[in-house]
């Protein structure tokens, strides 16, 4: 009798422990989401600013992209205090939000490949702002400055690569290629560029260069 006790005392015990032991892991395996969930918000943001590289940038919305990573990193510390190395990169990026690095303004893009890059990550950029992507709830408003400047910032280095490409064309005496250039400028701020006046004065520059090319071309 005893032993049939025993028995089911102990078969109790192996129970319980599996359940302990089923929650323990599903608990670890939700530590583990959310870290990734976090982490890929990282990574995105990450490879955008990578991507965007060679092309001046907001200082505001760097600084809101920083900000972001940071919150993303404080709550993986939050999930998990021994993940390792998080509170290198905590540190990391305090500092450079501390520091309000300079960054480059200057432009270098190489060519078209290079600019479509830089275009497509502008505009992930802005759908990731639009959706809502960071962590924290940004007002709307706030929201709708960052994306209006994007995309401001985009059509400046769309229009500066193409502008400099058209005078060295027309210098090199390619005019096909010169006017090749002043058209994709006017044909990507008349689809993609905001309702702005910077936006028309680009355009207007590009048109001007176009019949100047035009004038040159019909007294020579």
């Amino acid at each position: 009798m005893n032993l049939i006790f025993v028995l089911g005392g102990l078969l109790i015990a192996a129970l319980m422990l599996a359940s302990i032991v089923h929650r323990y892991q599903v608990h670890m395996a939700q530590k583990r989401m959310k870290i990734q969930r976090l982490l890929r918000g990282v990574d995105l943001v990450e490879d955008l600013l990578d991507r965007l590289s060679g092309c001046p940038f907001p200082a505001e919305t760097r600084q809101l992209l920083q900000k972001d990573m940071l919150a993303r990193y404080q709550a993986i510390r939050g999930v998990d205090r021994r993940y390792e190395g998080i509170d290198k990169l905590i540190g990391e990026i305090g500092q450079a939000l501390a520091s309000a690095e300079v960054v480059s303004q200057s432009q270098n893009i190489f060519d078209k490949p290079h600019l479509q890059k830089v275009v497509d990550a502008f505009g992930e950029l802005m759908g990731f702002l639009q959706e809502g992507g960071l962590l924290h709830r940004t007002p709307a408003e706030v929201v709708r400055e960052h994306v209006e400047k994007l995309a401001m910032q985009r059509a400046e280095c769309v229009s500066h690569f193409h502008f400099t490409k058209a005078e060295q064309s027309f210098e090199e005496g390619k005019v096909h290629d010169a006017l090749g250039h002043c058209n994709a400028i006017k044909e990507f701020l008349t689809e993609k560029g905001p309702n702005s006046d910077e936006v028309r004065a680009l355009y207007d520059e590009a048109e001007a260069f176009r019949k100047r090319i035009g004038e040159h071309e019909a007294d020579n």
